[in-house]
């Protein structure tokens, strides 16, 4: 994955039969794929540049046109791509606000201090959005992965500069 690009949105299926994909936004900002707008096509090894001729949400997915893909058979080799813009493009955030790479990859230790794991990915949730946290190893008691809701009663600071977060766990949480 090159880091100067940031994903979006995830395309999962055409949408009707004239080359429109819907796609999993990513992002807290709708505006984002409003077009003019060029986007990176990244499915695996190949990567494209597409410009947005026009978007709507629908249903909690965005609809996407682009040019060029004008078939259902043509938008149906877009399933599974994965929808980028580049790191410079980001809507700058208010404080406390983070977007998922930059929580992903975050140590986290407990507030009396314990290493607990790495972050390995955020799940997003109808309330809040959860923290996959990945324990070491060595670390096999009661399974390999901790779900850390992202709320502040468990979610006591993130610090980027330090590449650390601190979770205050309640009895039955790790």
């Amino acid at each position: 994955m090159d880091i100067d690009f940031i994903a979006v949105a995830e395309v999962t299926a055409p949408h009707g039969l004239r080359g429109e994909v819907r796609a999993l936004p990513l992002t807290d900002f709708p505006d984002r794929f409003k077009p003019p707008l060029r986007l990176r096509v990244r499915k695996g090894r190949e990567v494209a540049t597409l410009e947005v001729e026009r978007a709507r949400p629908h249903r909690g997915f965005v609809v996407v046109k682009f040019a060029g893909v004008d078939s259902i058979e043509a938008a149906e080799k877009l399933r599974g791509a994965i929808l980028e813009v580049p790191r410079s493009e980001l809507v700058p955030l208010g404080p406390g606000r983070y977007y998922f790479h930059e929580i992903e990859g975050l140590d986290v230790v407990t507030t009396d201090g314990r290493y607990l794991g790495k972050v390995t990915r955020v799940i997003r949730g109808v309330a809040n959005d959860v923290y996959e946290v990945e324990k070491p190893s060595r670390c096999r008691r009661r399974g390999r992965v901790v779900l850390v809701p992202a709320v502040r009663e468990f979610v006591k600071n993130i610090d980027l500069e330090r590449g650390e977060m601190t979770v205050e766990l309640i009895p039955g949480l790790e």
